[in-house]
C-alpha cells in the first residue's frame, strides 16, 4: 500500500523564495507604521490591550512572509482514490443507495466522455476555421500584391 506524507517538505525553487528587495523594504516600513499605530490605539483603549497588541506584533516580527510562494502541494483526488480503490465498489449496506450510486457514477462517466468528445470536436472546428481564415487572407494578400505589381509594370 502506498503512503503519502501530506506534510512533506518540498524544496523551494529560487523563484519561489526570492522576494524583491523593494517589496521587503516597503512591507517592513508599512508594517512598522501599522504596528506603531495599532499599539497607540490599543494603549489608548486599555493598558492590557496595548500590551497584548505590542507582544503579538513584536512576536510576528514583520509583514513580509518568511516562506513567500512556498505552499506545499496537497495530494490530488486521484492520488487519494488510488490509496483505497476498493472504496468505490464497497457496499453501503443499502441496496437502493448502492444502485443509485452506481447508476449516477456511470451516467457521470458517460457525460464526461461525451463532453470531452464535444470539446475535441469544438477545438478541431475552431482550428479548421482559423486555418481557413488564414488561407483566405493569404490568398487575398497574394492576389492584391500581384494586382499591385501588374499595375506598376503596366
Amino acid at each position: 500500500m502506498t503512503s503519502i506524507d501530506i506534510n512533506a517538505q518540498h524544496q523551494p525553487t529560487a523563484r519561489q523564495t526570492d522576494m524583491p528587495v523593494a517589496v521587503q523594504v516597503l512591507s517592513t516600513l508599512l508594517f512598522g507604521v501599522f504596528g506603531i499605530l495599532a499599539v497607540i490605539f490599543a494603549f489608548n483603549a486599555s493598558l492590557v490591550g496595548g500590551i497584548i497588541v505590542a507582544v503579538v506584533i513584536g512576536w510576528r516580527g514583520g509583514f513580509a512572509p518568511g516562506n513567500w510562494g512556498n505552499v506545499p502541494a496537497l495530494p490530488s483526488a486521484e492520488t487519494l482514490m488510488s490509496l483505497a480503490p476498493e472504496a468505490q465498489h464497497r457496499s453501503s449496506g443499502n441496496a437502493s443507495f448502492d444502485a443509485y450510486r452506481t447508476d449516477t457514477l456511470q451516467r457521470l462517466e458517460k457525460e464526461q466522455t461525451s463532453f470531452e468528445n464535444f470539446l475535441g470536436r469544438l477545438r478541431a472546428a475552431t482550428d479548421k476555421s482559423e486555418f481557413d481564415d488564414f488561407l483566405d487572407q493569404r490568398a487575398r494578400r497574394i492576389s492584391d500584391d500581384r494586382e499591385n505589381w501588374l499595375q506598376k509594370d503596366g
